[in-house]
């Protein structure tokens, strides 16, 4: 049998640890000083005296066993040098551990301190993440568990380790099967057949950063809000004295907003209530670890535990546990249930005598005040370009995420060597932060088009330029007027493009995308429609509920599939199509965010659709000077071009449409290109040739004047 110092260096216990590697490297050494002890214990080396060699228990085997002293069998054996060997490695570790710098990760010390394990909870951790770090402990498993077919470390394995390795034996099993393990559901009426499975949550906290899984951990919450939170502090404040060790739900809030409260009310001077911690889990967390994540909270005193959960979390069987065990938990707070706009009826059936509070995500004037103190933070100054009351009217996001935006910018600047934020750095910072996931509906379009490219009538710029300033201030002037208190459909923007193909209607939703300063995300129809009933309305519903939690502009292109005339009822596809016309009716008058949709059939629309819509603007065929324009803009100066080329000629013999004119001088730039010279009216001219083969069109030679013999070479 082997002691401390045939596992550890003692010469490295005043050495500092270098990385997690190194203490991870530790603790497998301590496990192993306890394995190999259980191993010699079964008879390892003595093929005879094995307690275990297969399936079959012979008589041998309980022979062997009961010959065995108590004081020395599997079950209750304990050696004081075994104990003292155990006492010196965890000495070992914590040596290094004090020596090491703060700036370190060291993953299972920071778990050991926030959770406030014990040296015997430490190895039920340790166990299960050898189970995770290494496959060559499989079969030492099966082996000392008397089990080949179970090549995972059980809480029976776990406690055996502990009451030969310990002086107190006095564990309580069911509290070390604590919130770092998930129960794998096996062997129910068994607990000691559990297997110690690693939560999600952990294994990634330990075999990651400190930032990988921060709702994992109990966080002490002592800084100050900014002022903007004190209404909301101050009604927080009221409703927990009622509480009074009550649940108390969160009704309209996310979780960077009650934390901001959290942390105002912990960091105040003499305040009455004291919220010293803070355990937040989000709904993935909840489902994800074990139901026993009330010993943390008992071992840590946490007084405040807030679970960000939807109807359908609460309905969940093991959410259900979790709640009520956490329920039965004493502490010197109330359990804080933060959710959307209602408190879920399941959560209200389950938990008597719950209080609500309404802490709503920030509004438009608090959100530019949140700005306005992050960028204060971090020692930012605002170019003349960045409307921080736009920025905050348009991006509905809390405080953490108006942090992180300001974080991002700063390094975006530092790398350009500028200190001053802008619209555009902004804009990218926001969208860093903040991807849509549409699964596949719909996919975002690069947004590179300003004013100045785009080439309409004075009347139809107007009224794009509307719509964008409408959305710019949507909620400033709807709630500060009291406009959206008398708006049952919210305050949501809608525009509708119409006209023939080619004349702009994609470049003019890419236009206003980019001046509001939001993503625009083409969502994809062929993905939208199903055979299957409901299918339909269920991608429509993802679609819009997605992009209200993201903060980005919906793009329809070739709406009159989706928005078509509703039809007489004839069969049943016919009604289940009016159904799928209707839903989105109601949909898009619903959506709070801004929605583009572009057709090339205006009298294909359903009248109510027309009536729903904010703008309509006609995109026009464009006219000579139009098409001048267009010939001289769509490519940019640094193209190398012959002086000849009279493009007032094209303009004025062609009536073509903006796309068709793109479409043709890139094809010449490219093709000038490739010839290693400059673009010229030959090149022009042979790309014009090949888009109108391409529309299935004839050129006629006698249009192209003394461009036509460039039509034969």
């Amino acid at each position: 049998m082997y002691g401390y110092k045939d596992y550890f260096d003692a010469e490295l216990k005043d050495e500092a640890y270098k990385n997690a590697a190194e203490e991870r490297a530790d603790y497998r050494a301590l496990l192993d000083l306890m394995l190999e002890d259980l191993a010699f214990l079964k008879g390892i080396g003595f093929e005879d005296g094995l307690f275990s060699k297969g399936l079959v228990v012979t008589e041998q085997e309980l022979k062997n066993h009961f010959m065995t002293p108590p004081v020395a069998r599997v079950t209750d054996g304990f050696y004081y040098d075994m104990a003292d060997a155990v006492e010196e490695a965890f000495a070992h570790i914590e040596a290094r551990t004090k020596k090491t710098s703060a700036k370190v990760f060291l993953p299972i010390h920071e778990l050991t301190e926030k959770y406030g394990l014990t040296k015997q909870s430490t190895v039920l951790l340790v166990l299960s993440i050898l189970a995770v770090d290494s496959r060559s402990y499989e079969r030492v498993f099966g082996f000392l568990q008397d089990d080949i077919t179970c090549p995972d470390p059980t809480l029976g394995l776990a406690m055996t380790l502990i009451r030969r390795s310990f002086r107190d034996t006095e564990i309580d099993a069911e509290s070390l099967f604590g919130s770092l393990f998930a129960s794998d559901g096996r062997d129910v009426h068994y607990p000691l057949r559990s297997v110690l499975t690693l939560s999600r949550a952990a294994r990634s906290y330990i075999f990651g950063t400190r930032e990988t899984y921060d709702g994992l951990l109990l966080t002490e919450r002592n800084d100050t809000a900014p002022k903007v939170f004190d209404v909301y502090v101050k009604g927080f404040k009221e409703v927990l004295k009622e509480a009074d060790g009550a649940a108390l739900y969160l009704t309209g809030s996310d979780q960077s907003v009650a934390s901001m409260v959290f942390s105002s009310v912990a960091g105040a001077d003499g305040a009455e209530i004291s919220l010293k911690r803070l355990l937040s889990l989000d709904e993935a967390a909840v489902l994800t670890l074990s139901d026993d994540l009330a010993f943390f909270r008992r071992g840590r005193n946490a007084s405040v535990l807030l679970l960000d959960v939807t109807e359908e979390t609460v309905r969940d069987e093991r959410a259900i546990r979790l709640i009520e065990r956490l329920l039965s938990v004493s502490g010197e707070g109330c359990i804080l249930l933060s959710g959307g706009e209602k408190v879920p009826h399941a959560a209200g059936t389950l938990i008597e005598n719950m209080l609500t509070l309404k802490l709503p995500v920030p509004d438009a004037a608090m959100r530019s005040s949140l700005w306005s103190f992050y960028m204060k933070q971090a020692k930012l100054a605002a170019e003349k370009d960045f409307d921080i009351d736009s920025i905050s009217d348009c991006y509905e996001i809390g405080p953490f995420a108006i942090a992180a935006a300001v974080r991002q910018a700063k390094i975006l600047l530092a790398e350009e060597g500028r200190k001053k934020l802008d619209k555009e750095t902004a804009i990218l910072a926001l969208k860093a932060a903040g991807t849509a996931d549409f699964s596949g509906l719909a996919k975002e379009v690069r947004t590179v088009y300003s004013w100045d490219d785009i080439h309409m009538g004075d009347g139809e710029r107007k009224i794009l330029q509307t719509a964008a300033s409408r959305y710019k201030m949507r909620n400033r002037i709807g709630e500060g007027w009291g406009i959206t208190a008398k708006n049952a459909y919210g305050n949501g923007v809608s525009v509708l493009l119409y006209g023939p193909p080619g004349t702009g209607k994609t470049m003019a939703a890419q236009v206003v995308a980019r001046e509001v300063g939001l993503p625009l995300y083409r969502v994809d129809t062929s993905q939208l429609f199903s055979k299957y009933i409901g299918e339909t309305q269920k991608n429509l519903n993802t679609v819009f509920d997605r992009a209200e939690k993201t903060n980005c502009i919906l793009f329809f292109d070739e709406a009159d599939a989706l928005f078509s005339k509703r039809t007489d009822v004839e069969s049943s596809n016919d009604r289940h199509a009016n159904q799928e016309i209707a839903f989105l009716l109601q949909r898009i008058e619903e959506y709070r965010g801004m929605s583009i949709l572009a057709t090339n059939f205006y009298s294909g629309f359903d009248k109510a659709f027309v009536r729903r819509i904010t703008y309509a603007v006609r995109m026009e065929q464009p006219d000579a000077a139009m098409r001048l324009k267009l010939w001289t803009s769509v490519l940019p100066q640094t193209v190398p071009m012959e002086k000849t080329i009279d493009f007032s000629f094209f303009a004025e013999q062609f009536e073509l449409t903006g796309s068709n004119i793109k479409a043709i001088m890139l094809s010449a730039a490219y093709m000038a290109g490739a010839e290693g010279g400059k673009l010229s009216a030959k090149h022009i001219v042979t790309a014009m040739k090949y888009e109108f083969d391409k529309l299935g069109m004839m050129p006629d030679s006698g249009k192209f004047g003394p461009y036509a013999q460039f039509l034969y070479d």
